[in-house]
């Protein structure tokens, strides 16, 4: 599993991840509470980036989403409802990690993390 780390805390510490295009369109849908809080982190296939729209259908807690690019920089969070049709980051991103809200309350845009036990 996945760890992702924030000022040598670790923040998630059995954190999945995803690559391929059934498991980013998935995401945590139908997801218990239990798995939203081990988190998820959605690798997006593009190196470069791209502004990618994130969807709460068939999730049915709220989820807080910290958006990163291909260097592991915060370029935003945000705390989506169930059900909310998309929100799109203002810049490119190349990662999204979903959670549980107040998962990443101590994280600021700006911010680097890290992820351990990645490959």
């Amino acid at each position: 599993m996945t760890k992702l780390i924030h000022k040598n805390k670790t923040i998630l510490s059995s954190m999945s991840k995803t690559s391929n295009f059934i498991g980013l369109t998935l995401g945590l849908m139908f997801a218990s509470p239990k798995r939203v809080k081990k988190g998820l982190c959605l690798i997006l296939p593009t190196k470069s980036g791209m502004r990618t729209s994130i969807h709460m259908f068939f999730c049915f807690y709220p989820y807080q989403i910290l958006f990163l690019d291909s260097d592991l920089k915060v370029i935003d969070i945000k705390t989506l409802q169930p059900w909310t049709f998309s929100y799109k980051p203002e810049q490119p991103i190349k990662y999204a990690i979903e959670s549980w809200p107040g998962t990443f309350d101590n994280i600021k845009i700006g911010d680097k993390v890290k992820l351990q036990n990645f490959s």
